[in-house]
């Protein structure tokens, strides 16, 4: 194949794949762009792997003694994808053993290897157990792998590392996210870390505590809903306090309001989507409110629309109410969100928003709605959204975000409308590793997609 060719394939999916790993962490994401990356992203990934030729088709040598290994996290998985996405089984299998190498190893190398092994899982994951066994320091790695995976994994396994005393922090916290989105585990796995709270515990670790409240929360547990407001006023870092405060807004609950306001208005960028998630009627006047001055009306505005489903028209900054039609108005002068609409729309429009209603989009929450807007937006509003869906369903959904834009529309088309929550005594059985998951129709490459 044309080197020039292979080359544009290879700078192009390395750019795409940049892009959608930076996509992932931003808010408004729409579903339709990210889908698009992904799908040109497979398409240069596909071309690569079929450019890829050694010198003899049985030959099992690592791909790193054929060629340059790269550093970046974009390049090296690029790398990875191409020689495990090969028509060539030797080949494939050398980029499985070296995506195996490099977890654990530099940065920019060991993060393209769980990228590459949880977008393109391999048939037979006894290589990955392996090395859960044998080495210690992988497993929190190892278990981000496989809940990104959606892989069944051995009950006694997951307990022991989500709560054995002698588990590092980093290993508990993951054990409990690959917990906490499978439904098969009950609620004690979780309130073992929650419930001390409750007591009057102070010293905790609060990635731990984050985690296990999420099961709890998702298994429609109560005790996991108070446990919140005690996490947080014993957490000072701000970052912990902000995935605690990201916990309460999904809530919903009416005591957790002052703080999200205070929130809000401490730093509108973050506060606001925040009062989206909380998605109560209780919060418009404060809305309102915010619309109106400056350091806040543009957070205030897009909350406003994911709520409401209204755009607000814009008018010049500097325009005189009653006088909009002024000619001395400059046609470049600053824009703003229009408050008079905003609160005109309100006021016709707030008799239909019951009060124990939660709104987003302009409707009240429901499974249809909320796994229609979860099929709209990516990024982290698409992973609040599965969020959401989960919580009114009362059980995990088990959806990665991390996957394909197309594996994650097959597992939501999958769902059933409603879930029974989880029993607190329930114990979860072993089971053996589930098969890989069948190829998103949308995917070009192999059926190693999950």
């Amino acid at each position: 194949m044309n080197e020039t060719y292979t080359a544009a394939h290879t700078e192009s999916a390395t750019d795409l794949y940049e892009l959608r790993r930076n996509w992932l962490d931003e808010t408004d994401i729409h579903a339709g762009a990210y889908e698009g990356v992904e799908e040109r992203l497979c398409a240069s990934i596909y071309h690569c792997a079929c450019a890829l030729r050694m010198d003899e088709p049985d030959n099992e040598s690592s791909p790193a003694e054929n060629k340059k290994e790269p550093a970046k996290e974009p390049d090296c998985f690029v790398f990875l994808a191409s020689h495990i996405n090969s028509p060539q089984p030797a080949t494939s299998a050398a980029g499985y053993d070296l995506a195996y190498q490099w977890l654990g190893k530099d940065a920019g190398q060991s993060a393209a290897a769980e990228a590459a092994l949880s977008l393109y899982p391999p048939t037979d994951n006894t290589r990955l157990l392996k090395l859960y066994n044998e080495q210690e320091p992988l497993r929190p790695t190892l278990f981000r792998i496989f809940r990104k995976q959606m892989q069944t994994l051995p009950a006694a396994m997951v307990n022991t590392a989500a709560t054995a005393e002698i588990s590092p922090t980093a290993l508990k916290i993951e054990a409990l996210r690959y917990a906490a989105a499978n439904a098969d585990f009950g609620l004690d796995i979780f309130r073992t870390h929650y419930l001390p709270l409750l007591s009057g515990k102070a010293q905790f670790d609060a990635g731990i505590v984050e985690a296990a409240i999420w099961g709890g929360m998702v298994r429609n547990d109560p005790d996991a809903t108070r446990a919140i407001s005690k996490a947080i006023s014993n957490t000072t870092s701000a970052t912990d306090r902000a995935k605690l405060l990201r916990l309460a807004a999904l809530t919903g609950a009416a005591e957790y309001l002052p703080l999200l306001l205070n929130a809000a208005e401490s730093d509108p960028a973050s506060g606001y989507p925040l009062l989206v998630l909380y998605g109560q009627k209780s919060i418009m006047p404060d809305l309102l409110k915010a619309l109106e001055n400056p350091r806040s009306m543009e957070a205030a505005a897009n909350a406003y629309t994911q709520l409401t489903d209204q755009i607000l028209p814009r008018i010049p900054r500097l325009t005189v109410v009653g006088e909009e039609d002024a000619d001395d108005v400059e046609e470049d002068a600053p824009h703003i969100p229009d408050v008079k609409s905003a609160r005109a729309w309100w006021d016709k429009h707030q008799a239909n928003w019951k009060a124990e209603e939660r709104w987003l989009f302009g409707k009240p929450y429901s499974p249809t709605h909320l796994t229609a807007m979860c099929k709209k937006y990516a990024g982290s509003f698409g992973q609040d959204l599965l969020a959401l869906l989960a919580l009114i369903q009362k059980a995990p959904l088990n959806i990665p975000a991390e996957t394909w834009h197309a594996r994650k529309l097959q597992c939501l088309v999958a769902q059933p409308a409603t879930k029974p929550a989880a029993k607190p005594a329930a114990k979860p059985a072993a089971k053996p590793a589930a098969k890989p998951a069948a190829k998103p129709a949308a995917q070009p490459l192999k059926a190693r997609h999950a």
